[in-house]
Formats: C-alpha cells, structure tokens, sequence
C-alpha cells in the first residue's frame, strides 16, 4: 500500500491471482484475521505487487473465487 496513505476499509483493493483481478475490500479481506489473507492485509506477513500496482498473489485465479 502507499506509504503516504493507509487504505481504509472500506477502499478498493485489487489482487492480481494467477493473472485473474479480483477488487475487494480491506474490511473482506481481513474478515478472517486468522486466515492467510487476513494475515497478508492486516500487515502481519509480506505482499508482493504486480507491475500494475495490485496485490500479487501465485495461486489459481479461477478457484480463488470460491476463497474470497
């Protein structure tokens, strides 16, 4: 995330999963903070980023719709 400014919950975040974009929110994303996606966006484990911006995650797009 920019360092000028946190995201706040309710802002749009694009993920980048195996090439397919998902936009969500910080507030879905962090729903389950024992989850792996509530540990990368509460700040607890590393993201990396796309050559776009977007949170980059290596795993199946098609079936991360399900995980979201």
């Amino acid at each position: 995330f920019p360092a000028s400014r946190p995201p706040a919950m309710s802002d749009p975040i694009t993920l980048n999963v195996g090439g397919k974009l998902y936009t969500t929110s910080l507030a879905t994303l962090t729903s389950f903070p024992d989850s792996m996606l509530g540990a990368m966006f509460s700040g607890k484990m590393p993201t990396k980023r796309d050559s776009q911006g977007n949170c980059f995650i290596d795993r199946d797009g098609k079936v991360f719709r399900y995980i979201l």
